[in-house]
């Protein structure tokens, strides 16, 4: 496309409010492209340290850059902000030549747990994470790439269930991804040595997300398809893992025998809680025939992991 010069819009948030912004700032960005830049945990120099700082960008070309817009992105942002803390969006205008390269140069690897190494695809291994950290031979890689619809890997809710799994699953494990969203779990439990992965969601773009995402960490082995989980037969699972939100969580506990999926010794992963949804989250659990093992937490999010109790 032939331009003069690019608007970038910019808005520093954290993982938590990253994929809420990026999702308002979509339908205004060049060829739908949001890019989420990782600032790392300023406070915090622990490699696996959960909280990020994350720069949400969108490029539009010249001809599209009015006052009007301008005043429009604000206007939603500021609307955003009296739910969660959003700062203004920040203009800036780049030269053509700069636009397309503008966003890799600073979008770096990061690690989540003691093995998970999360790069996008244009940089190769060794590649230096901000905090100095860099991939180790026995690091489990998943080569995902900023802006996809559902998730990057920078949300708490889904570094936790990624710490989950890799402190639960054991080489041959069978594993179910309720609401697979990005495929991120999904990939990451292949990639932890599971045997049999069936990854299901009910959005169309969700399923064609995980299905180009495991297709780009060189993975056709996860079963996938658009549905419910009515849609699975009631068999036994190693590792259940749910990362959705807490009232979803509670139905499928109540109406749809969630529990009975998770075989005699498995787990059951439940993320997407908010800390006074818990007590909620905690007996529809008992309900179901489970018990809480394990409590990971960030800010007000966490993550259950259950085992049955019978």
């Amino acid at each position: 496309m032939s331009t003069s010069y690019w608007l970038e819009v910019s808005v520093l948030t954290d993982g938590e409010g990253a994929e809420a912004v990026a999702e308002v700032l979509r339908p205004f960005a060049y060829n739908d492209g949001v890019v989420l830049e990782q600032l790392g945990d300023e406070s915090n120099p622990a490699h696996d340290a959960l909280e990020t700082a994350v720069t949400v960008k969108i490029y539009i070309p010249e001809a599209d850059d009015t006052p009007q817009l301008r005043q429009r992105l604000e206007e939603i942002l500021y609307h955003m902000g009296r739910l969660y803390p959003i700062p203004p969006p920040t203009f800036r205008k780049l030269k053509d030549e700069d636009w397309a390269n503008a966003w890799k140069a600073h979008y770096h690897p990061f690690r989540i747990g003691k093995k998970v190494w999360i790069q996008p695809s244009w940089i190769e291994n060794g590649r230096i994470a901000d905090d100095g950290d860099f991939a180790q031979l026995d690091d489990v890689v998943l080569v995902l790439d900023p802006g996809m619809a559902f998730g990057t890997g920078l949300h708490p809710t889904t570094q936790m269930c990624l710490q989950a799994l890799e402190n639960t699953v054991q080489p041959g494990d069978s594993v179910l991804d309720v609401g697979t969203g990005s495929g991120i779990l999904s990939i990451a439990a292949v990639k932890l040595g599971a045997g049999q992965v069936r990854a299901f969601d009910t959005d169309t773009l969700a399923v064609q997300t995980t299905q180009s995402n495991a297709a780009q960490n060189g993975i056709d082995t996860i079963e996938i398809h658009q549905g419910v989980l009515t849609d699975v037969p009631v068999t036994s699972w190693d590792v259940v893992v749910v990362n959705i939100l807490a009232h979803v969580i509670v139905s499928l506990l109540d109406n749809d025998q969630l529990m009975a999926y998770v075989a005699p010794g498995g787990k059951l992963i439940l993320s997407g809680i908010i800390e006074e949804q818990l007590e909620v989250v905690e007996t529809a659990v008992t309900q179901a025939g489970g018990q809480v093992q394990e409590k990971i937490q960030v800010r007000d999010w966490v993550c259950l992991v259950v085992t049955p109790t019978t």
